[in-house]
């Protein structure tokens, strides 16, 4: 289940039209949406924009994290920040992006999130990069990281460090989206972490 919370008809409009394979329910105000949750028994995915709460966003984002263990939640922004998603990484939040971002980034956003892992923009990903790891520490890391992996799979690390889909990948390199997961599960599994995110800032 996909709830879509959204604070104008556009918003809603784009968010649909690029999820038309999920089962999708829509509010438009917070009390109907609370009301939703609490007749849910099944994990679902939360995606709303930011301006449906304002000022209030971070004690909204609380209440989510503390009363509705089964949802996951994608806040989309229209001026997404660094700074601003640090922020609601702590809360629980799991995709973070622009409100606007493309079907093909919106999809896999959700599809990371079902599977319980954490998706940002490319851009908050280089910025986080940039931040949590100093030149020297970062060229010391990735050659120890990168020594572990075969050709293909360094290609594909690489990528991911810049913040393409699976999609853009397999077009990158000339191979198809399959064949760039099971790398990505190679990947994993040799360097020790569970999810891109992770492997990006490591890289």
């Amino acid at each position: 289940m996909i709830i879509l919370y959204a604070s104008n008809s556009e918003i809603f409009e784009h968010w649909h039209s690029s999820l038309q394979a999920e089962e999708i329910h829509r509010c438009r105000h917070e009390k109907e949406l609370l009301s939703f949750l609490n007749s849910l028994h099944v994990k679902s995915v939360l995606l709303f924009d930011e301006h449906c709460c304002g000022d209030a966003i971070e004690g909204f984002l609380d209440l989510l994290q503390s009363e509705y263990s089964l949802v996951r939640i994608i806040l989309l922004s229209q001026k997404p920040s660094f700074v601003q998603g640090s922020l609601f990484l702590k809360y629980g939040v799991k995709a973070y992006g622009n409100t606007y971002m493309d079907p093909i980034h919106l999809q896999e956003a959700l599809e990371v999130v079902k599977h319980g892992d954490t998706w940002l923009y490319p851009e908050f990903i280089q910025t986080m990069i940039q931040t949590l790891l100093t030149p020297k520490t970062s060229l010391h890391v990735k050659s120890n990281l990168l020594e572990k992996l075969s050709t293909k799979e360094r290609d594909v690390a690489l990528l991911i460090r810049e913040g393409l889909s699976n999609k853009e990948i397999a077009l990158r390199v000339g191979t198809t989206e399959r064949t760039v997961k099971a790398h990505l599960s190679s990947i994993y599994e040799k360097i020790g972490v569970k999810d891109r995110l992770t492997l990006a800032i490591l890289l």
